[in-house]
C-alpha cells in the first residue's frame, strides 16, 4: 500500500507540474496516461494486429525478405507517430491495395507511407479542405474542435510529399468531407484511412462515406483513437460502433481498424 500511495502522489505531482509549465503539454500527458491505463485494464476496443489478420484471411503470403520504405525526413513531433507510420506502411506493403483513400492529408506525411509501399500501379487518393478555406468564420468555429481549426490554419497541404519528391504519384482532392460525394469510388477502395476533422459528427460522416467506397476485401483505419480530451467523441463513437461490427485497436497506438466487409454492414 505504501508503494501504491507513493506512486499516486508522484504521478499527481508530475501532472500538476507539467500543467503549470504548459497547459497543452499537461493535457497531452494526462490524456496519454489515461489512454494507456484503459488499454492495460482491457477497456475499450479489443486489441488485434491487422497484419496477422491479413495473413489469417490468406490475402497475402509471408515474405520474410520483404521491406517497407519511409522517407528519411519524417518529422517525429505531432501527427501520426513513427510507430504508427510503420504499421500503416507494413499493412500497405502486405495488403498490396489497388486503391488507397485517405481522408485528411495535412502535410502528407502519412500519404507518403501509402505512396511508397503500395504497388506501382495503385491509385493513392487523399482528401483535405481547400487551401483557401476561411478559418475565421463562425461556422468553422462551431463545426470543428479548436485544435483542428489551429491545425488547418498552420497546414501546407501536401508540402511533405513535394519535399519527398512524390509529386505525381498520388491524387489530391480538395473538398470538405461533409460535402464529398463518395459514389464515384464506390466498392473500389482496398485500404482506407480516416484522419480528418475529429468531431464526432465528422468522424461519423467520414466513416459512412468510407463504407460506401470500400471493396469487399480490405481494411479501414482511424487515427487518434483512445483520447479522453477533445477526441473523446471519436473514441466513444468507435466503441459504440464496435457493438455493431468488429472494430479493433492496434496495441500501444492510437490506431483503430476494421475489416472492410464489417464496415460495409453499416450501409
Amino acid at each position: 500500500m505504501r508503494q501504491i500511495a507513493l506512486f499516486a502522489r508522484s504521478a499527481s505531482v508530475n501532472a500538476i507540474r507539467l500543467l503549470l509549465k504548459d497547459r497543452q503539454l499537461g493535457r497531452e500527458y494526462l490524456s496519454s496516461a489515461l489512454q494507456q491505463y484503459d488499454e492495460l485494464m482491457g477497456r475499450g476496443l479489443r486489441p488485434k494486429q491487422p497484419v496477422n489478420f491479413i495473413y489469417q484471411q490468406k490475402w497475402a503470403s509471408r515474405v520474410p525478405c520483404d521491406r517497407v520504405e519511409l522517407p528519411a525526413a519524417v518529422e517525429l513531433g505531432g501527427g501520426t507517430r513513427l510507430d504508427e507510420l510503420l504499421i500503416l506502411a507494413i499493412v500497405t506493403r502486405v495488403l498490396k491495395p489497388s486503391k488507397v483513400f485517405e481522408i485528411g492529408t495535412f502535410m502528407g506525411q502519412t500519404t507518403s507511407a501509402f505512396v511508397l509501399n503500395a504497388p506501382p500501379d495503385a491509385a493513392v487518393i487523399t482528401l483535405d479542405l481547400p487551401p483557401d478555406v476561411d478559418t475565421q468564420t463562425r461556422s468553422m468555429a462551431s463545426q470543428y474542435i479548436d485544435t483542428d481549426v489551429a491545425l488547418v490554419r498552420q497546414r501546407k497541404v501536401g508540402s511533405f510529399l513535394s519535399q519527398a519528391g512524390l509529386d505525381g504519384r498520388y491524387q489530391q482532392i480538395f473538398c470538405d468531407s461533409m460535402r464529398f460525394d463518395p459514389t464515384p469510388h464506390a466498392g473500389s477502395v482496398a485500404l482506407g484511412f480516416i484522419d480528418g476533422a475529429h468531431s464526432r459528427e465528422h468522424v461519423e460522416n467520414d466513416t459512412r462515406k468510407m463504407a460506401v467506397m470500400m471493396a469487399n476485401r480490405g481494411l479501414v483505419f482511424w487515427h487518434d483513437y483512445g483520447g479522453k480530451g477533445r477526441f473523446r467523441g471519436l473514441s466513444e463513437y468507435l466503441e459504440g460502433l464496435a457493438r455493431r461490427i468488429s472494430v479493433y485497436r492496434v496495441p500501444k497506438t492510437s490506431l483503430a481498424w476494421a475489416p472492410a466487409a464489417e464496415l460495409k454492414k453499416l450501409l
